[in-house]
């Protein structure tokens, strides 16, 4: 059984504005071990710039050929972070995707405002994503973002793709008269603090143009009472050169697959390989 960590105020904030950081923090010795992960990721792959480093907890499956030294997957069924998300969306919890956002300094792109939800083949979609700051997160440095409120409609809007591919961070883009950027809140976080956000919540971040950089380790989950539809979902060329959505493999993390529906073995090296971390 979790241990409750959200307070009935937190639940609240995440349920209608869209987002909410919690008063629980990643343990000292967690977010050490994390912060040297992410620095010897970006050191060990010079390729990738301006774009977030996805999917590490598969090597077999990273998209961008990414070279991985630690293990990734481990850290991603934390179980503190389980608790978290155990409060939100039920004790059944499928991981489906990691990513490191790294902006750098002085020339690490912004993120437009986009929703989430756009290309997620997930049914029902319910698919928050647990940010973790690695680095200080800062206006100066490009914190994110949220419209609040703007995941009640359940939409998940107009989105294209703006011309900064290798300048802008995340070049999905809703469109402008989605949303009203004088609404945005800006939501600064500690090294180790996190925020939980709705999957249809519209959020971006400008550029980073201070000299320190911004660092975060994104988590995206699932409930299993819900199916990722591999065969409906969008290839790698309809979306991102760092995204599959097509072939993304799938952990169940905590407790059992409610829906009987889910494949673990699509887009791993072994059948079933997203059985493995159980807890």
């Amino acid at each position: 059984m979790s241990t409750a960590i959200l307070s009935d105020t937190e639940v609240a904030d995440y349920r209608n504005k869209g987002w909410v950081v919690p008063s629980y923090r990643l343990p000292a010795a967690d977010l050490a071990k994390l912060q040297a992960m992410s620095a010897r990721l970006i050191a060990d792959n010079p390729h990738v710039h301006n774009d977030p480093f996805t999917n590490m907890h598969v090597p077999s499956y990273a998209v961008q050929k990414l070279k991985i030294a630690d293990d990734w997957l481990e850290v991603s069924a934390h179980p503190g972070v389980l608790d978290v998300l155990e409060q939100l969306i039920g004790p059944d919890i499928i991981l489906w995707a990691t990513a490191i956002f790294h902006k750098e300094p002085v020339v690490g792109g912004r993120s437009h405002f986009h929703r989430d939800a756009v290309y997620y083949p997930i049914n029902p979609l319910v698919a928050p994503n647990v940010w973790i700051a690695l680095t200080p997160s800062t206006l100066a440095n490009g914190c994110v973002q949220f419209i609040p409120g703007s995941h009640l409609s359940q939409e998940r809007g107009r989105h294209s793709f703006a011309d900064g591919k290798g300048v802008d961070l995340v070049t999905n883009k809703i469109d402008d008269d989605e949303f009203d950027i004088s609404e945005a809140v800006p939501v600064e976080l500690e090294p180790g603090q996190m925020y939980i956000s709705d999957v249809f919540v519209i959020h971006g971040g400008g550029p980073n143009l201070s000299p320190d950089p911004r660092t975060g380790f994104s988590l995206r989950y699932m409930p299993a009472t819900s199916v990722y539809e591999h065969s409906v979902a969008p290839g790698h060329a309809a979306t991102s050169d760092y995204n599959d959505f097509k072939s993304r493999p799938l952990h169940l993390v905590r407790g059992i697959d409610r829906s009987g529906k889910n494949d673990f073995s699509i887009g791993h090296p072994v059948p079933n390989g997203g059985l493995s971390l159980v807890r």
